[in-house]
């Protein structure tokens, strides 16, 4: 019995240390929280006071990865295509119960602002000024 129970433990903490080790930052994004602009504006709400719900809370983008109401995605690896420019990054997502993987494209515009491209569909995150200072 006590093998058993030995082998166990020791599966699970290699499969917590595989997650911990799966899991990278974004650096390239640098510090505070990405929006959309309406995005940035629920922000500045939540930060206010506002009630947190899914009409509330926007997709936010960080070094640690995107957050919503629904769901959330973590970086598992991140390739520089373009330096200073375009990284490639590879995601672990989950929404509800189901999790998956994305593969996404950054690219960090003149005005600071970062566009994503998730299968074909750009959208622009700016840098949220309830953050900025943080």
């Amino acid at each position: 019995m006590r093998p058993v129970l030995i082998a166990g433990l020791v599966a699970a903490s290699c499969a917590l240390a595989w997650t911990a080790i799966a899991q990278m930052k974004g650096n390239f994004i640098g510090p505070g929280t990405y929006a959309t602009v309406e995005g940035c504006k629920k922000v500045a709400a939540l930060a206010a006071g506002a009630a947190r719900n899914i009409e509330t809370v926007p997709e936010t983008l960080t070094e640690d990865g995107f957050e919503g109401w629904e769901g959330s995605c973590t970086f598992r690896s991140i390739t520089e295509v373009e330096k200073g420019k375009k990284w490639k990054a590879a995601l672990d997502c989950q929404e509800g119960a189901e999790e998956g993987p994305e593969s996404d494209l950054f690219e960090r515009l003149p005005d600071g602002s970062l566009k994503v491209t998730v299968m074909g569909n750009d959208t622009i995150f700016v840098r949220c000024d309830a953050e900025k200072g943080k």
